[in-house]
């Protein structure tokens, strides 16, 4: 006897992003030295990039991003959404065909990037729609505030994204949003709480849309045991050990008619476990303040400015004071963007790299029409803490710890001018090319040497890209 069985396929939405640009870096080590003098090589607090075989002081590469974001709409109660991507940071550099991991440094993330494979899931979760609530179960993303902390990296360029494995809840009260949600951020090593490494918290959000009114506050707890996988070595050469880190983020935003600014205020506290000293906890004890604000001036002319400052790492060995924002939020074309570095040294990410122990002002232009966007700004930074003669201090470029300065430090990290054309070639496909001149500040010619100096020399950067999103 036979029986007969019905099947059918359900439709799947493929959305995503591809891009690829190439760059030009003039004098990235930004000293006017032609060979090494004090490399950050040779002594852990110079801010010396070193040289590589051949010597050359300019760089120039090309990169790439792609994003593969299937949706499949199960039925109307459930969706299915993934994420796919090549490489380390969303893409790769052309020429490169050999794996990467994260390079940054054991920093404090807010955050989980993708991993070393050649094929990586960034997302890969259910929503499942219900009269409470809207509950989001799997690999998925976050997004907050302007994106200092928790940043879903959607737009084109972005080279990370905030990962959160476990589940979210949605629920809208009126103009409240309330998220509470629940992380597992790593079981490696064993199953057993011993080796575990959680994050729970919520979001408040009240969202005025007659009033054009916005805030809210996250708050968030990242724990891990004792002998977490994750706890891998920090400045003070041990394993962190048992951190319970705490962020407090609130955001504010308003519009005025033609006026529209945003404000968000991360605060991070708890313990970090060994991270700067062999006994003992190290308290964390960071702070940003971020303000954007955009003035419509017509159709096509907009003028804005931004401001912020990011708390750095002191003379103190007690607790880390340091801020790092996510490597996607970014004030600049050239400073605070990439890792230098890694323009040496290819163990390393050239996009790992972080607004941090920065006091910045920007000021901004812009003119939009249906087919053209030109950028252009202007942005001021200085070091909130730098090396003083005799003292401990605190490379935030390498991550490292020194144990005493052998000279002054500027704080002087310089002024950058910015130019950016966009042109929307169709509704999928844009082209654009991104221009910096930076006046180099003399934070960057310290070598932690008293009797060998650096000058500082300006630097500049050239790219052009091409990118679709589909």
């Amino acid at each position: 006897m036979l029986a007969s069985t019905s099947a059918y396929s359900l439709p799947i939405d493929w959305h995503g992003a591809f891009g690829v640009d190439s760059s030009i870096l003039n004098n990235y080590r930004r000293v006017k030295a032609k060979t090494n003098n004090v490399p950050v090589t040779t002594n852990s607090g110079s801010q010396e990039v070193a040289l590589t075989d051949g010597s050359k002081q300019n760089a120039s590469f090309q990169s790439y991003v792609f994003r593969l974001n299937p949706t499949l709409i199960v039925n109307d109660s459930a969706t299915f959404k993934a994420e796919l991507t090549s490489g380390y940071g969303r893409g790769g550099r052309v020429g490169e065909n050999d794996q990467k991991s994260k390079k940054g440094g054991q920093v404090p993330y807010h955050y989980t990037t993708t991993s070393d494979n050649q094929l990586n899931i960034n997302k890969l979760y259910m929503e499942l729609y219900a009269d409470s609530a809207t509950y989001v179960i799997g690999r998925h993303s976050a997004d907050w505030g302007l994106g200092a902390v928790q940043n879903s990296g959607d737009n084109l360029w972005d080279r990370h994204s905030f990962i959160r494995d476990g589940i979210t809840a949605k629920l809208k009260i009126g103009n409240f949003f309330i998220n509470p949600y629940f992380a597992r951020i790593s079981s490696d090593g064993s199953l057993t709480r011993s080796h575990r490494t959680k994050e729970t918290g919520i979001t408040l959000l009240y969202d005025n849309i007659d009033s054009d009114m916005a805030f809210g506050v996250l708050y968030g707890v990242k724990t891990s045991s004792s002998y977490s996988e994750k706890n891998v070595n920090g400045p003070a050469g041990v394993t962190l050990g048992q951190t319970d880190v705490k962020v407090t983020d609130f955001y504010f935003r308003k519009k005025f008619s033609d006026l529209s600014f945003e404000l968000e205020v991360p605060l991070f506290s708890g313990e970090l476990g060994h991270y700067l000293t062999t006994t003992g906890n190290t308290k964390y004890k960071a702070q940003a303040i971020l303000f954007s604000s955009n003035y419509k001036l017509s159709d096509t002319w907009s003028v804005g400015f931004d401001a912020g400052q990011v708390s750095g790492q002191g003379a103190t060995t007690s607790s880390f004071e340091a801020a790092y924002l996510n490597p996607n939020f970014q004030v600049a074309n050239l400073l605070f963007r990439y890792n230098m570095h890694a323009i040496t040294d290819d163990t390393q990410s050239v996009y790992d790299s972080y607004v941090t122990n920065a006091m910045y002002g920007k000021v901004k232009a812009q003119y939009k029409n249906e087919k053209w966007t030109w950028d252009t700004a202007i942005i001021w930074a200085k070091a909130n803490e730098v090396a003083q003669k005799g003292e401990t201090f605190f490379n935030h470029q390498t991550q490292t710890l020194v144990n005493s300065a052998n000279a002054n430090q500027s704080d002087d990290l310089g002024m950058e001018v910015d130019l950016s054309f966009k042109y929307q070639w169709n509704e999928a496909v844009e082209v654009g090319v991104n221009t910096a001149y930076l006046f180099t500040g003399d934070y960057w010619s310290f070598t932690n040497d008293a009797n060998v100096k650096n000058e500082a020399s300006n630097s500049y950067l050239l790219q052009a890209n091409v990118g679709m999103k589909f």
